[in-house]
């Protein structure tokens, strides 16, 4: 009977270190790695890029995330588009398979819960606020917020806080 106790005790022990470790591993892999939707090989993001847990729909134009661009997380960006005037399987299935590119700038930081419609480009260094919704193009060095995304303040192009460096 006491070795049934002691190999239970353990047993549950042992559950409960793989439950703490493997709930930091999976936790850790949902937040910090992205999914593509369509061909990978329309999706490129510069090796300096940060980008965490982000959906990239690739069915309708190319994505790219240029260096020191970086992400909050669940930022969805959309080149995937169907079109409103059909209907039923044509509606479903009717989805171009280019001209809705988006381009994210070198530096550019969009921010947590953020929508990228394309087509756009997010200019350099500029600023997405958490959930905003972009469907058009953002302009370098800007800040933008809200639904649909608007300019709500410049930022100061200072050469001094912008180098080459890595």
């Amino acid at each position: 009977m006491r070795r049934l106790l002691i190999r239970a005790k353990v047993q549950s022990l042992i559950r409960r270190v793989l439950r703490h470790f493997l709930t930091d591993i999976v936790n850790d892999i949902r937040l910090s790695s992205y999914l593509v939707f369509g061909s990978s090989d329309r999706l490129r993001i510069h090796c300096s890029a940060e980008v965490q847990n982000a959906l990239f729909n690739v069915r309708s134009g190319e994505i790219t995330v240029e260096e020191y661009a970086f992400f909050g997380h669940n930022v969805t960006l959309l080149t995937g588009r169907h079109d409103f005037t059909k209907f039923n399987e044509a509606r479903q299935q009717g989805i171009p398979n280019s001209g809705n590119n988006i381009i994210v700038r070198r530096g550019a930081w969009i921010a947590s819960n953020v929508v990228v419609i394309g087509p756009c480009e997010i200019g350099e260094h500029s600023v997405v606020a958490a959930g905003a919704i972009v469907t058009k193009d953002v302009p370098p060095y800007c800040i933008v917020a809200g639904n649909p995304a608007k300019v709500i303040k410049q930022i100061p192009n200072f050469a001094s806080q912008v180098t080459n460096s890595p």
